[in-house]
């Protein structure tokens, strides 16, 4: 079974790639007049439904992975960085399908999904471990729970990370092209969907000027949304020598630059920044509870409930920043972008705390030594 998990796994990896290029192909194929209405043409119909259903496929794939890998293993298959990382990106894909595109209507989004998944599974393939029990540290009821939570409530902060990243590029390009037409932005917390028209009315009650959407991809450089997916993508993959970095750099520079090329077509900055939020709102709790049973696991393996070990500093500090956008963005004067970048801050300290604080830094939890 354990062999048979792992080809599982590596067919489910390659379907999601296959998946997110009819995405983008579809994405593609699909018109934006200047009023902003989406018209898909018969080629992007197709290439959608493709997508799904190679979603759909890849997902049922990787979950018969992880089903099996519990089966030979005999607990859930959370017991080390490949299992924990590989059920990230399962979560991440389910939520992606059935809440952002099927209930949300969010199909252009689901690309991007897709390629935060896949980025996912190839770090967990980095961090590959074959089928085995669990190391006895680990071996207690609370791991079921606490495990179970954090890795639940990461899968869920990846989509508001992609959400909020996608929310400040079109909120950037909105603003610029609100600037060109020299009328006044309306700011606020819903972005910079429309254009006081600066009569003296309410921002928020006054009729509006819709920016082309065309204009919001001239509007932005397309260099730098290529080198700096590359830069960051490429320091990561410096672990597989010369042709790591150079892979990594071409794959970050490629989704950039197709970040940029569908400007047009993703939702508003306003519908994006609440989409953004909805889904850290409803992480945070779920996250705070795996917090709280990790304190009460400690105490029961080691006699307290918090001793400022590197991962609980980590995890502490990350749910300090997701409370404070939360509190950030309902307090006038922090919404939209202030508040944006402190859900950036706080997913990058919460992939520092898994990769870094696990790999790097010696611990009670990390695997340095």
């Amino acid at each position: 079974m354990a062999e048979l998990s792992d080809t599982l796994f590596y067919v489910a990896l390659g379907v999601y790639v296959l998946a997110m290029v009819a995405y983008f192909f579809a994405m593609a194929f699909t018109r934006v007049t200047v009023d902003g209405v989406l018209s898909s043409t018969a080629a992007g119909t197709r290439a959608g439904r493709v997508g799904t259903v190679l979603a759909l496929f890849g997902l049922t794939t990787h979950l018969g992975s992880s089903v099996l890998r519990g089966l030979e293993t005999g607990r859930i298959p959370l017991g080390n960085m490949f299992e924990y990382s590989s059920v990230i990106a399962l979560l991440a894909v389910a939520g992606g399908l059935f809440v952002v595109q099927a209930r949300w209507g969010h199909v252009h989004l689901m690309g991007f999904v897709l390629a935060g998944a896949t980025l996912m599974m190839g770090s967990g393939w980095l961090l590959f471990v074959p089928a085995g029990p669990l190391v006895p540290a680990l071996e207690s009821y609370w791991f079921n729970i606490h495990v179970t939570a954090m890795v639940g409530s990461a899968a869920i902060f990846m989509l508001a990370f992609l959400a909020t990243a996608l929310y400040l590029a079109r909120d950037t390009a909105e603003r610029r092209v609100a600037a060109r037409s020299g009328q006044r932005f309306g700011a606020g917390t819903v972005g910079a969907a429309s254009v006081d028209v600066g009569d003296g009315r309410d921002a928020v009650t006054a009729d509006s000027v819709v920016a082309s959407p065309l204009e919001l991809r001239r509007a932005l450089s397309p260099g730098w949304f290529v080198a700096l997916p590359a830069i960051l993508l490429g320091l990561y993959g410096s672990q597989g020598g010369a042709r790591g970095v150079v892979g990594a750099a071409a794959v970050g520079g490629a989704l950039g630059g197709w970040a940029w090329y569908a400007m047009p077509h993703l939702p508003s900055a306003g519908e994006l920044d609440t989409l953004a939020y909805r889904i850290t709102a409803f992480a945070m709790p779920i996250y705070t509870f795996g917090v709280i049973c990790g304190a009460i696991w400690a105490e029961e393996a080691w006699g307290r409930y918090w001793g400022w070990d590197p991962k609980e500093t980590g995890a502490f500090f990350t749910w300090v920043l997701y409370a404070a956008y939360l509190h950030a963005r309902a307090t006038y004067g922090w919404r939209g972008r202030r508040a944006a970048w402190v859900g950036i801050t706080a997913y990058v300290a919460l992939l520092v705390t898994y990769f870094v604080v696990n790999l790097v830094v010696v611990g009670l939890h990390s695997y340095a030594t």
